[in-house]
């Protein structure tokens, strides 16, 4: 019983631990004005190495034009577990933004193991819910940055949002990258995590650097070049009565350094 205890408990305390993160990745070599570009969604533990198609009914994803998501038409690409999308931009005077957001099931720790739904459909099943927590995830991508552009630190909105305060194009290997994050409008404590593609492919959870923002800021070291993700993560945000207990949130901003 004990044990049983024990593995309820790791399972209450880690559950947001184990979710997916939610990435953008194009397929298309390059950007062309009036052209389709063809991205991914990925949901994976590692970075950009995709492992399961999300469920499409919760993902949305297109590019971002007059600060709103421009909504794309998804398809499940089981074969390369991930969902396909594709974007045509007009213009490209500056960064391309592309966005992609999940709606997140809520996920309940119960006496029978880990269970989606909300707290009082399970209960009405007969279960015991220990937990619940619905996890909400954010990506965004940045394409066709150039020196001048100023497009690249434009916000869009996301409860949790990573924005580039230095420029990707002026990014150097051995220099800081800043951010902001916000976190519901409001200026983001906590942690921060970064890494690029190829640094680790073996291990989940792996990443290149991590550091902590303060007053919404951080900065990252850039340590090689290729595509790179920084990510921030907030838990325990106040949930909905009788749905889910608490609200965790996940953001992700994808660029390269060239």
């Amino acid at each position: 019983m004990r044990r049983i205890t024990a593995l309820v408990l790791l399972l209450v305390l880690n559950a947001p631990a184990f979710s997916h993160e939610l990435t953008i990745r194009a397929k298309s070599r390059e950007l062309k004005a009036g052209e389709p570009f063809h991205v991914t969604v990925q949901s994976s533990h590692k970075f950009i190495v995709p492992e399961e198609v999300e469920v499409l009914s919760r993902v949305k994803a297109g590019i971002i034009e007059g600060g709103k998501l421009i909504e794309s038409e998804l398809a499940a690409n089981d074969p390369e577990l991930c969902i396909d999308f594709t974007v045509t931009p007009h213009d490209l005077s500056g960064s391309v933004i592309l966005a992609a957001i999940k709606d997140g099931e809520t996920w309940c720790v119960t006496n029978e193991g880990g269970k989606s739904g909300a707290r009082k459909d399970l209960e009405a099943q007969g279960l015991k819910v220990l937990r619940a927590t619905k996890n909400d995830k954010y990506a965004k991508a940045l394409f066709n940055t150039s020196p001048d552009d100023t497009k690249f630190s434009q916000a869009v909105g996301h409860p949790l949002e990573i924005i580039p305060l230095t420029n990707p194009a002026s990014a150097r290997v051995g220099e800081y990258f800043r951010v902001k994050i916000l976190l519901n409008g409001q200026p983001y404590t906590g942690p921060v995590w970064a890494t690029y593609d190829g640094f680790v492919t073996e291990y989940e959870n792996t990443y290149a650097y991590y550091t902590e923002a303060e007053n919404g800021e951080a900065h990252i070291k850039i340590t090689a070049p290729g595509l790179w993700g920084i990510r921030a993560f907030q838990g325990d945000l106040p949930g909905v009565e009788g749905d889910y207990d608490s609200l965790t949130l996940r953001a992700f901003l994808l660029f390269e350094v060239k």
